[in-house]
């Protein structure tokens, strides 16, 4: 698992805290105690303290840090940085509501709402808390947070900022506008990739705090990493949303290619062309008339597609091998060759998974073996300990520099640096044709995300969607149930 996560990586890992039920309004109730612990332990003497909150989950932490601080005897006042009717995040309009009603009590809350510029003024506070976007900006800043970033940065106050430096983008830490320049960072869960490249006069001292962000939030795929998936663009023409290529097929595995390339088109991608020979060709162009299908002479694939595949290759985003195509000698020939001339991401399955050479492997691609296929490909035997799995397949990873999703019972999915883990998917899969799906997924996402996350997250939705077929059907469902979930 990774050290240093980017925003939206972050925000996968709140959602999958969810997913695994621990509510994120804890996780906000932790951020708001470990800072405002922070400030009683390392400034005792200064008891007057701003706190900017913005509308955001940022904000929300403003919120909880203003109340524990109370309980020691600082003197708080409370900038909204908007109508409170504009709080966007669920756990901070909660948190707002019980910080409002405890400002009507306690004398030593003041709770201000800044709407316009004219609003802010100097503050000459001991500590400014800067809770006002944190992971959330990119752009110039609108007013009043513009007029109020100038205002935190004359002050004479400490300034600490709660995650990053507001107006800093969190990704790349550059400043397009103007920033917070903080005294203190108090970064939540772990760094950021905004914090480590960021200018340091602009961060200063960062320290990372725990909010009990339990490690299965990042170390198993869930619900918050489909968030790395992107959208179509508004402005997008046909082509610009995805295309793959599938080599495969022959007469006695049709319906491989085809439940490939359905899985495919479920994750709305553009374009599927099919190389296939002419024994199967016609027999998948039935199946559905968004597939393009290129024939090629014989019963099984060989030298005589090459060319084709060289016409087609420039034409897609990502490209997957082996579905169906059986284990001739000729199409070992043709899928080795199709290895030492592409760098488009590859997709390398079933039967392929016999067929190619381990030390044709590059981070171009992707395999996909069970238990039996790793052991034909990589020549080596898996320990049955998931740790010793997970540290296999690490070193493999980075000795071939490929991703590997290794499909079990827990799917373990591994690149060079990084891990994922998946246990989505129930004994029902089993039936042919799952893997073919996988296949077809982790192809039409590695037109949209990087190989990594393309394998662990097709992995993962391929298991949900098996998982709420199992809770409709039972047992007895079929490759067309998972499809249409799909």
């Amino acid at each position: 698992m990774k050290d240093v996560l980017t925003p939206i990586e972050m925000r996968a890992t709140d959602k999958n805290t969810e997913y695994n039920h621990i509510p994120t309004i804890v996780l906000m109730e932790n951020a708001g105690s470990k800072i405002s612990d922070y400030i009683v332990n390392n400034y005792p003497e200064k008891k007057k303290v701003s706190i900017y909150s913005g509308t955001g989950g940022n904000g929300g932490d403003g919120f909880v840090i203003a109340r524990h601080l109370l309980n020691h005897g600082y003197k708080v006042r409370l900038f909204l940085m908007a109508k409170p009717e504009n709080i966007k995040n669920k756990d901070s309009k909660l948190n707002y509501e019980s910080t409002r009603i405890i400002a009507e009590t306690d004398k030593n809350l003041k709770l201000n709402i800044v709407t316009d510029s004219s609003q802010v003024t100097p503050d000459n506070s001991d500590i400014i808390v800067d809770a006002i976007l944190g992971t959330g900006v990119n752009g110039k800043l609108r007013e009043p947070i513009s007029s109020a970033i100038d205002t935190i940065n004359y002050s004479p106050a400490i300034v600490i900022s709660v995650d990053v430096p507001s107006g800093m983008n969190p990704e790349n830490g550059l400043v397009n506008d103007k920033c917070v320049v903080a005294h203190e960072t108090l970064t939540l869960h772990k760094m950021k990739t905004g914090l480590v490249n960021a200018q340091q006069s602009y961060v200063g001292k960062i320290s990372v705090l725990d909010i009990g962000i339990p490690r299965v939030s990042e170390e198993y795929v869930g619900e918050g990493d489909l968030l790395k998936i992107p959208g179509p663009a508004k402005d997008s023409h046909k082509g610009q949303n995805g295309s793959i290529l599938i080599v495969g097929s022959n007469p006695d595995y049709v319906g491989a290619v085809v439940f490939a390339a359905e899985a495919a088109l479920s994750q709305g991608i553009d374009l599927v062309f099919i190389i296939a020979p002419e024994s199967s060709a016609g027999i998948i162009k039935q199946y559905n008339p968004e597939f393009i299908v290129r024939t090629v002479p014989g019963n099984v694939l060989s030298m005589d597609a090459y060319n084709v595949f060289l016409d087609l290759e420039q034409k897609v985003d990502s490209i997957l091998i082996g579905s169906g195509s059986g284990l001739d000698e000729e199409t070992s020939d043709l899928f080795n060759e199709i290895l030492s001339t592409t760098k488009k991401p590859v997709i390398i399955d079933a039967d392929a998974l016999k067929l190619v050479s381990k030390d044709m492997l590059e981070e171009n691609i992707v395999v996909t073996p069970h238990e039996y296929e790793f052991k034909k490909l990589f020549a080596e035997e898996l320990p049955k300990k998931l740790d010793d799995k997970i540290e296999l397949l690490l070193g493999l990873s980075n000795e071939y520099a490929c991703t590997i999703l290794l499909k079990g019972v827990v799917d373990v999915i591994a690149c060079s640096d990084d891990y994922k883990l998946n246990r989505t998917g129930n004994q029902g899969m089993t039936i042919g044709g799952t893997g073919d799906l996988l296949a077809g997924l982790t192809a039409a996402l590695a037109t949209k995300i990087n190989l990594f996350e393309a394998a662990y997250l097709s992995s993962f939705i391929l298991g949900q969607a098996a998982d709420k077929v199992l809770k409709e059907k039972g047992f007895n469902y079929r490759i067309e149930d998972i499809l249409k979930e799909l």
